[in-house]
């Protein structure tokens, strides 16, 4: 008998590790497969766009991911705290809040990225197309979020297949036609962002247009409380892990960009399922924290690392096998070998710091402690702009890199410091008898 108990937790142990390798499956399924899409994408424009035509692409695809990660600031992240916080009543005007100024954000930013385009000697109707993806894209990111709070991710799951296979297909006609036209790429975009909206569902899709007059009142707590550090984490986060694609651009151009961003094609694929993952984990985590079972979340969060870990190496494997055969079945051979070693190495060393962080960076954001992941990335964020500078006139736009793993070195120490010492506090609390059922909170402490 006495042998049987470490049998049945050993059993159980592999029961829940596989249990969350099929939900983890289930949760990627679908973003790897856009992210698969989208780096087709990129791979075939690559080869039939000039090197400055795709440093521009690559730029505006850049900054529309950036949109969703103000989304994700604004709407999207304070959306499961709101959730699994105070009583239903309460939380349904907040909920409505989100969406009706969701849906009219998603108008500025279609004005906004038509005007970008411009700006960057795009056709008018390339820039409008573009505008209406990068529109389309915020909405989509918003949908993503409002199912997985609501615990619906085969919705999720469906919405990301629609997208990847549209994209897919269009991606096909432009290699088979050599078809050299960016209008034509931006308009397939379009296309599949506008119909990965079609399975979260008619009711979903009328609650969209149902504009709540009193939204900004709602919306003015969840500011206050949530999106207004968020958003100085996104802005500064963004400024850690990408200052280079502006810096370089603005000041070297769009040509000096393209290596770049070439070889960051090589990560592509391990940042969106960081993001996707992230964003599956984020609902789940918050639910654990708001019924009190600290240390799930905790577990959550290592074995989120572990798979990330486990994706990242078998990308390292990829990258060396690709430079061992040759790099250039991948990319055109315009670009040089060295050229392209570096760049890829210096990817690999980036993500490999960022997947360190994700994982607590995603449980501050569960817990609604957005303000000391917003002063982690506004310390990270100087040391990237300014190293990014000094390696960009020192020796040249590809080293710029080295700005981005200073900065997402000090962002990674920085957020599991604060992540750690909130887990010892929420640990506390739920130990103590006399604890008064608040959130543990470490933004007292934050200038320490």
């Amino acid at each position: 008998m006495g042998g049987e108990a470490p049998a049945v937790a050993v059993a159980a142990r592999r029961s829940g590790v596989g249990s969350g390798l099929l939900r983890y499956a289930m949760a990627a399924v679908g973003p790897v497969a856009g992210a698969g899409a989208q780096f087709v994408l990129s791979l075939v424009l690559l080869h039939l766009l000039t090197p400055a035509a795709f440093g521009k692409f690559a730029f505006l695809l850049v900054t529309s991911i950036f949109s969703a990660g103000l989304w994700s600031a604004l709407f999207c992240a304070p959306l499961p705290v709101i959730l699994n916080r105070g009583d239903a009543a309460g939380r349904a005007p907040a909920v409505r809040a989100l969406t009706t100024l969701s849906t009219l954000g998603s108008v500025v930013v279609f004005c906004l990225f038509s005007v970008l385009g411009l700006a960057l000697e795009v056709s008018l109707s390339g820039a409008l197309l573009f505008g209406v993806y990068a529109a389309m894209f915020v909405l989509r990111w918003f949908a993503r979020t409002h199912a997985y709070a609501h615990d619906r991710p085969i919705r999720v799951t469906i919405s990301d297949l629609v997208y990847s296979v549209v994209l897919l297909g269009g991606v096909g006609a432009l290699a088979i036609a050599r078809a050299t036209s960016v209008e034509l790429c931006y308009a397939v975009m379009a296309l599949s962002a506008a119909l990965g909206m079609l399975p979260f569902g008619r009711a979903y899709l009328r609650t969209l247009l149902s504009i709540d007059r009193s939204a900004f009142a709602h919306y003015r707590p969840v500011w206050r409380e949530h999106s207004s550090w968020s958003l100085v984490g996104v802005i500064t986060t963004e400024a850690t892990i990408n200052a280079h694609v502006y810096i370089v651009t603005l000041i070297a151009g769009p040509v000096a960009y393209a290596p770049i961003a070439a070889t960051a094609l090589m990560i592509r694929p391990m940042a969106v399922a960081q993001n996707a993952l992230g964003d599956f984990e984020r609902p789940r985590m918050a639910r654990q924290i708001g019924s009190g079972r600290i240390d799930d979340a905790g577990r959550a969060v290592l074995f989120f690392r572990m798979v990330l870990l486990a994706a990242w190496i078998a990308t390292c494997a990829g990258a060396i096998m690709l430079f061992v055969v040759d790099p250039h079945l991948v990319f055109p051979r315009d670009y040089d070998r060295s050229v392209l070693a570096i760049g890829t190495a210096l990817w690999l060393a980036v993500s490999g710091v960022r997947l360190v962080r994700t994982p607590e960076s995603t449980l501050l954001q569960a817990a609604g402690a957005f303000r000391p992941l917003a002063h982690a990335s506004m310390v990270s964020c100087g040391i990237s702009i300014v190293a990014v500078l000094v390696m960009l006139v020192a020796v040249g736009p590809l080293w710029s890199i080295l700005g981005i793993l200073a900065g997402e070195l000090v962002f990674g120490g920085w957020t599991w410091r604060q992540a750690h010492r909130w887990r010892r506090q929420a640990a506390a609390k739920a130990r103590s008898e006399d604890s008064d059922g608040q959130e543990p909170s470490i933004q007292a402490e934050d200038a320490a």
